[in-house]
């Protein structure tokens, strides 16, 4: 016989409860009931969890080669008024990111690390080949909501050029061969391209140089196709870098000539825009990195925008007051922050982490614990507000 007392929430009002939960406490969830851990893993709450977030942070690296598996580290810092989360890592291996998740390529491994739920998995990557030149790519298919590993292996001698391309499911732990782009699209002994990438919109970008001038190849990761997106109409620099800035597509171009000046341009559905011409002399950024790219970061709700340099300096431009601040002359940018839900798969292609070993670094605390009476107290305010708002 049923509990008289008991009640009953229905999936959709947890799944608000939830939402308005912080992540310690949903994380803490997930271990408390299997309806519930099926919600919060589901795709659906993942991806509105992701939008609902309201604070905007950043994510860099803290740089220690000690050993250690990358993780968050417990306290975040404030540079100005930019909150900046840390990510233990080597800043000697590159990133990449997409939703809150980050990949890690090593020269025989891929990591892929959820940051707030600990998560990381290793996959093999593959033989490193003598002679081949690799560019790598990390995103989510639009379509699936599965995350994808893009390798391609460039090689040339001579007059002879190739590319093999292989993609990783990271749900299913599965590589696979696909078609590489054309010769139209791609040719290694014409083509310069970029190794750093982005991920927007469900399709993978890398800047790639032609000749005398840029051109941008795409992968759409569900048709697993290529195809070129044009520039804007503007004089693209070899200083030019390539940016997910509020989901949408974008290129900060830095001039030196006539005026020292940075101009970043977004790609809307079809057409780009110039979304701001920043004038960089006197205005505080150290005039010996002149010749440096610049990487848009983050737009905050007043518009002001967060972007960095190749030297680790972060910078914020107050389009109002047409003024720059600096707000960090060493602060190792990876991506804007996303507290993620999105769960990897329990097994990989090798068991990991290995037998722990000890870790030197101090910087690394014990997790902090969360009672499950403090959950219990905090769902139940949360549920109050929403049954008998005032």
């Amino acid at each position: 016989m049923n509990n008289p007392s008991s009640i009953y929430i229905v999936d959709d009002l947890l799944e608000e409860i939830f939402l308005r939960l912080p992540l310690k406490p949903i994380l803490k969830s997930k271990t408390l009931s299997k309806r519930w851990r099926s919600i919060l893993e589901s795709k659906n709450f993942v991806g509105r969890r992701v939008s609902f977030q309201k604070s905007r942070k950043i994510l860099a690296a803290y740089n220690c080669d000690c050993g250690a598996q990358p993780r968050l580290l417990p306290e975040s810092r404030f540079k100005g008024d930019e909150e900046i989360v840390y990510l233990h890592c080597d800043t000697k291996r590159p990133s990449m990111t997409c939703d809150g998740l980050v990949c890690i390529p090593e020269r025989d491994w891929i990591n892929v690390l959820n940051p707030w739920t600990k998560q990381l998995r290793r996959f093999c990557f593959g033989a490193w080949s003598s002679g081949y030149s690799r560019v790598m790519g990390f995103g989510s298919d639009e379509v699936t909501g599965s995350y994808k590993v893009v390798k391609m292996e460039i090689w040339s001698y001579n007059d002879h050029c190739g590319v093999e391309c292989s993609v990783l499911d990271v749900e299913t732990g599965e590589w696979w061969i696909m078609s590489p782009p054309s010769y139209k699209l791609f040719c290694p002994l014409s083509h310069n391209l970029s190794r750093i990438s982005v991920c927007v919109n469900g399709s993978i970008y890398w800047l790639q140089h032609v000749g005398s001038g840029y051109k941008i190849l795409a992968l759409d990761l569900h048709k697993e196709t290529f195809h070129n997106v044009p520039v804007p109409l503007t004089r693209v620099t070899q200083e030019t870098q390539i940016a997910n800035l509020e989901n949408l597509l974008t290129i900060a171009v830095t001039y030196t000539n006539p005026e020292w000046k940075l101009d970043i341009w977004s790609k809307g559905s079809s057409i780009w825009n110039k979304t701001y011409s920043i004038s960089l002399a006197g205005k505080g950024v150290p005039w010996e990195i002149q010749s440096e790219g610049f990487t848009p970061v983050s737009v905050s709700k007043q518009g002001n925008l967060v972007f960095t340099d190749n030297h680790k300096r972060l910078f914020k431009y107050y389009p109002r007051t047409d003024e720059i601040r600096c707000l960090s002359l060493d602060t190792c940018v990876i991506s804007p922050f996303l507290e993620t839900l999105a769960p990897l798969p329990l097994k990989s292609t090798l068991p990991f982490p290995h037998p722990r070993r000890t870790s030197k670094c101090r910087v690394l605390s014990k997790q902090d614990e969360f009672g499950v009476v403090e959950l219990l107290i905090t769902t139940l305010v949360v549920l109050g507000i929403v049954l008998f708002p005032f």
